[in-house]
């Protein structure tokens, strides 16, 4: 009868084990859902980052125009939450414009997100952490193509003022394309908008290319 129990401890003891070990797997699928996708190597991927910005006195304690609330964010570096900083730009797919936004900031270029094979296209906008909001919250802030003329061509309305722009990437090389620009802003009649300039969609370079 002892060797039996003797026997049977072990194997409860690993029975608990696999079921503690499958319980971790699923709590880390569940805690970074969007790890996998990081990675670009059958398609075409999008990375963005904010080069030096300018923000207006007293901000982030100021009035922005009115926008789009989005659900989460993701920088590489972490985000810092204590102050409304950083400044950053954002881009992913349409479908994820307001639940996934992918962000980057002048010390963090943002992961690879994946797009469509078939036409793909991109979404562009300007985002901080406010405080004030649930931990994993944006402020998402309107934003319009500067006077360098710079990014008039990937804006969906040149000149005007809205919530973020879509680009199609025409003739794409499969690997990762890196958005970056400067953000500054400018008071309209309801609040701040940020306005870019020096936009620079940079190819997937060789080693990033499959």
């Amino acid at each position: 009868m002892s060797t039996r129990m003797s026997a049977g401890k072990p194997a409860a003891n690993g029975l608990r084990y696999l079921l503690a070990l499958s319980a971790g797997f699923l709590a880390l699928s569940v805690a970074a859902p969007a790890r996998a996708q990081y990675a670009c190597t059958t398609n075409y991927c999008i990375s963005s980052q904010s080069i030096p910005f300018q923000t207006p006195p007293g901000w982030p304690a100021v009035p922005v125009e009115t926008c789009c609330r989005t659900h989460w964010g993701a920088l590489p570096g972490a985000i810092d939450w204590s102050n409304g900083a950083p400044i950053m730009i954002c881009a992913g797919r349409p479908d994820y414009v307001t639940s996934f936004p992918n962000c980057g900031d002048p010390q963090n270029v943002s992961q690879a997100f994946p797009l469509d094979y078939e036409r793909p296209t991109f979404v562009i906008g300007v985002a901080w952490p406010n405080a004030k909001d649930y931990r994993y919250e944006m402020q998402s802030v309107p934003l319009v193509d500067g006077p360098d003329g710079t990014c008039a061509q990937y804006s969906s309305q040149p000149g005007q003022v809205t919530n973020w722009w879509v680009h199609e990437l025409k003739e794409p090389k499969r690997g990762t394309y890196v958005f970056t620009a400067a953000v500054s802003f400018q008071k309209g009649e309801k609040g701040y908008y940020a306005v870019l300039n020096s936009c620079k969609l940079s190819p997937p370079s060789s080693t990033t290319a499959q």
